[in-house]
């Protein structure tokens, strides 16, 4: 192979290729090297954030599981190995750090309880790091551990509220940590940080095995480089020499004159292409003198040019003020809102193009209507055949008017364009198919807005069917998001969302709480092509019937919808249940009519005898002994009231009772007592409250029932009752609600503590006849109640208690309230 001359073009050329593969060699380095760098940062970043999420969910087991279960276990012990958080997080994590892979897990502290987690100078620097910046909640980088480059990432250790039983004071922290590691770690405050989780990652092997990619990378370069420059030292001599020789025999086969033969042999002989190149310009010079010669021959040929070149621009001139009229027409027509703001739009635009004196649009239904430009009420003039130019998709144009169908295809006429010239001016034979253009581009716009009525009409009358639906509607997706929603739905969103919402997106604020599947499973039966129906309840009570119908997609582009329909069920099922505690009641309370009479009589002998056997019997053991039995036999007599009470509750009366003195004068017979329990009654009045019709007797008997109910189940110091009386004006009702800081009723309790006889009480504590009294009095006044659990976001008045027991009692307000005399 001949090499090129150190001072030719192809050695520049190549010189400069290399030069540039070089460059681009050095570029592609240098950001592979930087891509894989990032790669294996991100790698060992994602691994190291993987063992801190480990370690979290292990601490988190110990706080929130295993430490709880051990407490209740061993309430006064505490076994480090099974409820320290941090005891347990290293010794989980400890074969990560064995040194066999030289992967580092540390937890550490300064002042640390055990001297092997004493942080070093690098957890020092980081532990420092974090107490300056709080707001920091991780750092990463590459340090240098045992002479192995390692990722490391680390975050703060922050001493919470709970931690400072076992790292507070040495007097509050557990005896077993206090006896294990004597006076070490303690003396921590609240959200302080004290130390660091440390995880470090080797990264010296992957670091090599990177180099050694790009190493073998550089290596393949620069053998396709080699192979490259030579391939192209080869085609660029052949294919440009070539293709100078082409143009050079071009040159000959055209000029045969002895001046162009001198300078194609001149051409001919350079070997370089710089050489070739200078022959050519010479070559050029010379055609161009040529040309100038060939100019004085064509003047006449330039004149007619220059006419037909001025035909051609007036042509291309009407072509673009057409394609501007077409444009214009359309903006107009997309603009318009009626057919006669169509013809307003448009009729002035193709009068403006053709320079017309008239422009008229004649419906095709009636001749007696029309559009005209300028406007007038004058019918245009029409052939006699113009019902056939309709017809039969004709158009007709003649030399001062011109009739055009206007349709989107054959035989659908909307109407028939009539133009008029002014005097003097006439149509040309380029104008027809533009004219056809108009009227197919017209037919269209009317046909559009005619279908586009259509569609407004029949939406129209489908949204006031779908508005005048009275339950909640909407069609969703199969997310469970609303597409479309009927005022039904809107308003039960605002009630759900306490005002926040009326989006109408009742889906998730029905079946997005509770550990219920957030689409009310609208996916799966969009999946089973299926009706679903399934029942919701609220932990407010009320309770909610989904009806869920798939609709099939149009396209395998859209996802698959759904129709749901729902019903509150709450105020059907409380009625069933009003009903079947009712009956209940009813036939228990023949039962136990029946028995308090035929129990009654021997109690009150029983009770008789023991009166006088008490008078006649010595002090001692025998006096002791009829003191149990007179004892027994009144309890058992009370428990026999209770009975006749609730078999036979007289409540109701025509005259009304003020329920505010009657329920503080029970509170005020109940307060000594929980004085002595230490518990703390509240009573709040919210406003005028009506009287109700009601026995005082019958008022006082259920405060005191709810009352003692209320303060068996408070603990014995600290306890609260609340009691709000109110006035509800929309219902008519008088509201009493007994609420306490108890510990709530059970949910497999509360659909039996209204029957009779039942009781969670402890033996001789209770008879379980007394909220099934109240039920009855509440159900004799034509009132309710309802039992139900008061959690702390629901008083914002007694911020910070536990959760209790709520009744909530509604008495009837009467008719006509009567003045106190």
């Amino acid at each position: 192979m001949r090499f090129p001359r150190p001072h030719s073009l192809q050695s520049k050329f190549l010189i400069g290729l290399i030069a540039t593969s070089l460059v681009i060699g050095g570029i592609l380095y240098a950001v592979f090297s930087y891509y894989m760098g990032k790669l294996l940062e991100g790698e060992v970043h994602a691994k190291a954030s993987m063992v801190l999420a480990q370690v979290d969910s292990v601490q988190s087991y110990v706080r929130h599981v295993l430490r709880p279960a051990m407490y209740v276990k061993l309430p006064d012990a505490f076994v480090i190995e099974a409820m320290s958080s941090s005891y347990i997080s290293r010794r989980v994590m400890s074969r990560i750090s064995d040194g066999s892979t030289h992967h580092v897990y540390r937890r550490v502290a300064i002042g640390a309880r055990n001297e092997d987690f004493e942080a070093n100078e690098l957890e020092r620097s980081l532990v420092a790091r974090f107490q300056k910046d709080r707001a920091a909640q991780i750092w990463h980088g590459y340090e240098n551990i045992d002479g192995v480059r390692h990722f490391v990432m680390a975050r703060p250790v922050v001493f919470r509220e709970e931690c400072l039983r076992c790292h507070g004071t040495v007097e509050d922290a557990p005896v077993e940590l206090v006896e294990r590691y004597g006076d070490r770690g303690f003396g921590h405050e609240a959200d302080t940080v004290g130390g660091v989780d440390f995880v470090g990652l080797p990264v010296t092997a992957s670091v090599a095995r990177i180099h050694g990619a790009i190493t073998t990378y550089a290596i393949v370069f620069a053998l396709a480089a080699l192979f490259y420059f030579v391939a192209t030292n080869i085609i660029f001599k052949r294919i440009v020499a070539n293709s100078v020789r082409t143009l050079t025999t071009s040159f000959r086969r055209n000029f045969q004159d002895d001046t162009s033969m001198a300078l194609y042999r001149e051409v001919e002989r350079g070997d370089e292409i710089h050489k070739i190149t200078a022959g050519i310009e010479r070559l050029s010079d010379y055609l161009y003198e040529t040309r100038q010669k060939l100019q004085n021959y064509a003047t006449n040929l330039e004149t007619m040019v220059e006419e037909r070149t001025s035909e051609l621009a007036r042509l291309a001139q009407a072509r673009q003020s057409d394609v501007e009229m077409f444009a214009r027409l359309l903006a107009g027509s997309s603009r318009s809102q009626s057919r006669r703001e169509l013809w307003r739009a448009t009729l002035p635009l193709i009068a403006e193009r053709f320079d017309l004196e008239r422009t008229v649009h004649l419906c095709a239904l009636s001749t007696n209507r029309h559009y005209s430009w300028p406007e007038s009420d004058e019918p245009p003039a029409l052939p006699e055949d113009w019902v056939s130019l309709l017809s039969e998709s004709r158009p007709l144009i003649e030399a001062d008017r011109a009739f055009i169908p206007e349709e989107s295809s054959p035989g659908s006429a909307e109407g028939l364009l009539c133009l008029y010239h002014k005097p003097g001016r006439s149509f040309c034979a380029q104008d027809r198919a533009v004219l056809i253009a108009i009227g197919r581009q017209l037919g269209i716009a009317a046909e559009n807005f005619a279908a586009l009525d259509s569609i407004m009409r029949h939406n129209a009358n489908l949204q006031a069917v779908f508005e005048g639906i009275t339950e909640p509607l909407l069609l969703a997706d199969s997310s469970g998001s609303p597409i479309v929603v009927n005022e039904a739905a809107r308003a039960l969103s605002r009630d759900l969302s306490g005002g926040a919402s009326d989006s109408g997106n009742i889906i998730g604020l029905l079946c997005g709480m509770g550990g219920q599947t957030g689409d009310c499973d609208i996916s799966r039966s969009i999946g089973m092509d299926q009706v679903l129906s399934r029942e919701v309840a609220l932990p407010g009570g009320r309770s909610f019937s989904l009806s869920i119908y798939p609709v099939l997609a149009n396209g395998a582009d859209e996802s698959g919808r759904a129709v749901v329909y729902v019903h509150e069920t709450t105020r059907q099922k409380r009625l069933l249940a009003q009903m079947n505690q009712a009956e209940k009641m009813a036939t228990v309370g023949k039962l136990a009519s029946g028995l308090a009479h035929e129990i009654n009589n021997p109690l009150g002998v029983i009770l008789c005898y023991g009166e006088l056997l008490r008078t006649s019997v010595p002090q001692g053991q025998p006096s002791d002994d009829v003191e149990v039995i007179l004892k027994h036999t009144r309890q058992a007599q009370s428990v026999l009231r209770n009975l006749l009470n609730f078999a036979r509750p007289k409540v109701a009366t025509d005259k009304a009772v003020d329920m505010v003195p009657v329920v503080r004068s029970v509170v005020d017979v109940f307060r000594i007592q929980a004085e002595k329990q230490g518990v703390r009654i509240e009573v709040a009045v919210d406003g005028p409250v009506p009287p109700v019709n009601a026995e005082p007797q019958a008022v006082e008997h259920i405060m005191a029932n709810l009352l003692l109910n209320a303060l068996d189940m408070v603990p014995e110091s600290g306890g609260q009752v609340f009691i709000e009386l109110g006035h509800d004006p929309g219902a008519s009702d008088v509201v009493l609600k007994v609420s306490d800081n108890g510990a709530g009723i059970a949910a497999d309790h509360q659909p039996f503590i209204f029957d009779p006889f039942y009781t969670t009480k402890e033996v001789n504590k209770g008879s379980g006849l007394g909220l099934a009294v109240v039920f009855g009095f509440m159900s004799d006044l034509g009132g309710s109640i309802v039992a139900g659990n008061l959690h702390p976001e629901e008083d914002p008045g007694r911020e910070g208690s536990p959760a209790g027991a709520v009744f909530t009692l509604r008495f009837p307000a009467a008719s006509q309230p009567q003045e106190e005399a």
